[in-house]
């Protein structure tokens, strides 16, 4: 804990002597401070939305579009880590979309949903999901491939069938690489998903917000605070997963 106060720490002072010696010409950090509480309650700046209204909008995107990912990822990687004519069907595939990054899919994404009622947060999601899938995917797979082979052998000996092995072996071995790529997943999610809605007028949102701010005149303390929720929620997202593998691998 002190550690990590001492890294804030750190990097405040940095912030401070930058702006002070004219390095950076950015408000200070306690202005910023001072503008990120105030828009905590202040429903004026975006389209009568405060702070924590945008925060939740890309919440719930991410979460959606992460849900997804993470529901087709893990058996699929399970799948392919276990059977090699699985992996061998499906890792050409993969490889071939894997390169492009989410970003990249923007333009396209509202294009396919145009024709939707709620287009925008449909294509947003559908950015998340592409960001938050494949290394769930991968990790997923690769600790499922690296079960222990004694194990299975062991259980064949007791003539376990496969669905039993899968269950009782595979599975359990999986865990660690599942728990690495939601974590992983999450963290690409909540990146793509700031990305999307600034290249949208979806009316909320986090990367929405930042990018109003930046139109109406360059209002810096304003961008900076939408800038350190996407920190916050970023971080607070990453401990909730460490502490859940806390939880569920004790033996580790």
């Amino acid at each position: 804990m002190r550690l990590k106060i001492l890294s804030i720490a750190t990097v405040l002072i940095l912030w401070y002597a930058a702006v002070l010696v004219g390095v950076l010409a950015l408000p200070l950090p306690h202005e910023v401070a001072e503008k990120f509480i105030a828009l905590f309650f202040n429903p004026e700046p975006v389209l009568g939305k405060n702070l924590i209204q945008h925060s939740i909008s890309s919440l719930i995107r991410v979460i959606s579009g992460s849900f997804i990912a993470f529901f087709l990822a893990i058996p699929l990687g399970i799948l392919m880590g276990w059977r090699l004519s699985v992996d061998a069907y499906f890792s050409t595939m993969i490889e071939v979309f894997r390169p492009i990054p989410p970003l990249a899919w923007i333009p396209l994404a509202y294009i396919i949903f145009a024709g939707f009622s709620n287009s925008t947060q449909l294509a947003q999601i559908f950015i998340v999901f592409l960001g938050a899938f494949f290394p769930c995917l991968l990790s997923t797979r690769e600790f499922a491939r690296a079960t222990d082979k004694n194990l299975i052998e062991m259980a064949k000996a007791f003539r376990a069938s496969d669905a039993s092995i899968l269950k009782e072996v595979v599975i359990p071995s999986s865990i660690p690489g599942i728990i690495s790529g939601v974590r992983i997943g999450l963290g690409i999610g909540w990146m793509t998903i700031v990305a999307a809605e600034m290249l949208a007028t979806s009316g909320s949102g986090l990367g929405y917000f930042i990018m109003v701010m930046y139109e109406v005149g360059g209002r810096v303390e304003e961008i900076i605070s939408g800038m350190a929720m996407i920190g916050l929620i970023g971080y607070l997202m990453n401990e909730v997963v460490i502490l859940a593998e806390k939880k569920l691998l004790r033996w580790r």
